[in-house]
């Protein structure tokens, strides 16, 4: 009579167990009942470890440094990225960056120092689910134009009547805007830690920047010894000069 109770005990316990979901585990000769992890913390996990390590899909980020530029330009600016990747290789992000440029080339023979702050859009394919990877991104914005710069200043003189007159003439250009533009960076990714990793790249932009040419012509004469009169004018026109530079980067991704 006792033994069947105590079966009947038994299998009324268990039955209690699997009805509020519980698992059984026996040990050194005892059965415990467990709570089971649910299927929520399960895939939460699951998902966080997949984002950690292969992180086939989610948000990334790209920052990196200009160390050098193709006319020597050393730490020259910065970029960061924000983005989402769709698979393992395909993302769409957006970033803002800051560049200082100097002694840049813009038309003729005339540089002159820029410094950018570019904001653009990208589309990033990494190539390889390995630890090692190519990684190619296409990047179009605008180069907001922070600093007015100016180029150099040509200056000559031609005699008109000699010694009686003579012309000054003066010319430069000062830009007040930037432009549109577009980057192409081919590099390699090589991740260190989990989803972290080391990233350097040969990028080369190209972009456009506008402003004034200021034309001067000083009308200068001296009927009269030691006293010297001029006339002075100025010319204006608008001038648009494109650019464009390689640049290589280094920097970090997650």
């Amino acid at each position: 009579m006792i033994k069947s109770v105590s079966f009947l005990l038994i299998v009324f316990i268990f039955w209690l167990g699997f009805a509020r979901g519980y698992v059984f585990a026996q040990s050194d000769g005892s059965t415990k009942a467990v709570e089971p992890a649910t299927g929520q913390s399960v895939k939460s996990e699951g998902g966080f470890q997949r984002w950690l390590t292969e992180k086939p899909r989610g948000l990334y980020n790209n920052t990196s440094f200009a160390i050098v530029s193709g006319r020597g330009n050393l730490f020259s600016g910065m970029q960061t990225v924000f983005g989402y990747k769709f698979n393992p290789h395909l993302g769409i992000g957006g970033g803002i960056g800051i560049e200082r440029l100097s002694n840049l080339p813009t038309y003729s023979y005339y540089t002159a120092n820029f410094t950018f702050l570019p904001v653009f859009a990208e589309v990033r394919y990494t190539a390889l689910k390995t630890r090692f990877t190519p990684v190619v991104a296409l990047q179009g914005g605008y180069k907001i134009l922070v600093n007015t710069p100016s180029s150099q200043m040509d200056e000559w003189m031609t005699w008109i009547y000699p010694p009686y007159a003579w012309n000054y003439y003066y010319n430069y250009d000062t830009y007040t805007r930037g432009g549109l533009f577009a980057n192409l960076e081919i590099g390699v990714n090589a991740r260190v830690y989990r989803r972290f990793g080391v990233y350097a790249s040969v990028d080369y932009s190209v972009w456009s920047v506008s402003g004034t040419n200021h034309y001067w012509v000083y009308n200068a004469t001296e009927f009269d010894p030691g006293k010297v009169t001029a006339v002075v004018t100025e010319y204006t026109q608008a001038v648009l000069a494109y650019q464009g530079i390689f640049l290589f980067r280094i920097g970090f991704t997650f």
